[in-house]
């Protein structure tokens, strides 16, 4: 299917870019463009103008900050993120690399942005949940903003505004271990369900502490607080999470519910191994 003419900027700054976003209602930003432009072409949404973010220098590059935190550009891409030495160099790297694998081929890395992969609440949104990172928002006029990416996602919380882009994403300092595991749709190599966990061990190898996050299915990554109760507790009976994913063409809910409990119990063992 061919999609319909789209009006398309590509402004060479952030001002520029969120000039076009606020002047042109509907207008959306352009930054990986793997599933928007999927989208236009199934004619599932309709947007008068493309604003281009691929020019805009200052949403590029990783930064380490303070104790180990990383300030990661939203423009970056997935290959980028993965490849950079502060990122190799964190606590964040394994998780974070095991959810850009979940990208099915090299070029959809080197065409993924982070900013782009939190916007559609994916795998590498739920790793981010993991790690508690934040989304770092501007607007026009010098609006600043900064907003857990967990909330960001949240169907029931307002989100990015009209003419808001994501600029950034902070991963705060931490020393857990992560990893994330998932269950594909062979015909797509979307995830039926994913589980992305930052964990801390006792000596003895339990669990002490614990993010986890899920994705897969309609409803975008998100944090599940039952599920890290579950695997502090070291319990062996599955959560209640019945209600937690919505069934689709794909799979049911009760379907996601089982894989996330089994997904989960993989990526902890994951992340205790790579602990010892």
């Amino acid at each position: 299917m061919i999609m319909d003419l789209v009006d398309y900027t590509a402004p060479a700054d952030l001002e520029g870019a969120l000039r076009a976003l606020s002047e042109t209602p509907g207008a959306r930003p352009l930054a990986g463009g793997h599933r928007l432009v999927l989208d236009l072409k199934r004619r599932a949404r309709r947007i008068p103008l493309l604003v281009d973010l691929g020019r805009v220098p200052e949403l590029r590059g990783v930064r380490r900050g303070f104790g180990g935190a990383l300030e990661i550009g939203a423009m970056t891409t997935v290959t980028e993120l993965v490849g950079h030495p502060a990122v190799r160099d964190s606590y964040a790297h394994d998780l974070l690399a095991d959810a850009a694998a979940t990208l099915p081929d090299p070029q959809t890395r080197n065409r993924g942005t982070v900013g782009g992969s939190v916007v559609a609440g994916t795998d590498i949104a739920a790793a981010l949940i993991a790690l508690d990172a934040v989304a770092r928002i501007r607007g026009r006029g010098g609006r600043r903003r900064t907003l857990n990416v967990e909330r960001l996602l949240d169907p029931a919380a307002p989100g990015l505004a009209a003419g808001e882009v994501i600029a950034a994403v902070g991963v705060p300092p931490g020393t857990a271990q992560g990893a994330h595991v998932r269950q594909p749709v062979p015909a797509t190599l979307d995830s039926v369900c994913g589980v992305a966990v930052a964990v801390s061990f006792h000596a003895d190898g339990t669990v002490s502490a614990c993010r986890a996050a899920v994705c897969g299915g309609s409803r975008p990554a998100r944090r599940l607080p039952v599920l890290e109760r579950a695997l502090t507790s070291g319990t062996a009976a599955a959560p209640p999470l019945g209600d937690v994913f919505p069934g689709d063409e794909v799979a049911s809910g009760e379907y996601r519910a089982h894989l996330a409990w089994v997904l989960a119990g993989r990526a902890v063992a994951r992340a205790r191994e790579r602990a010892v």
